[in-house]
Formats: structure tokens, C-alpha cells, sequence
């Protein structure tokens, strides 16, 4: 489980290691509360697939 706050940080302790593989993530479940909080829940899917970016 990993929940995530929309706040910018500029220093503190990574969750996730500067350097190794990408993994990739799909979003399999989303719910969101009456304040507003949403609830998402990802599976990973192994080798991440980014897009090519155009001009």
C-alpha cells in the first residue's frame, strides 16, 4: 500500500531508491471519499511503457 499527499517536498528520506529498474504500475481500483481523498490501488505490471515525446 502507498499513499501519496499533494504536497511539495524539497528534502527528506526517499521511498524509492535513486537508481535500479523501473517498474511499471496499472491502476486497478480507484474510490474517493466524500472529503475528497482519494483511494488508489496499483498492481504492478513489470516493465514500465513510456511514451515518445513530439514536437
Amino acid at each position: 500500500m502507498l499513499l501519496t499527499y499533494p504536497v511539495v517536498v524539497g528534502q527528506g528520506t526517499r521511498l524509492f531508491p535513486a537508481t535500479g529498474a523501473d517498474t511499471g504500475l496499472e491502476l486497478v481500483d480507484l474510490q474517493s471519499t466524500p472529503k475528497g481523498l482519494t483511494i488508489q490501488t496499483y498492481r504492478t505490471t513489470g516493465r514500465p511503457q513510456y511514451e515518445a515525446v513530439t514536437t
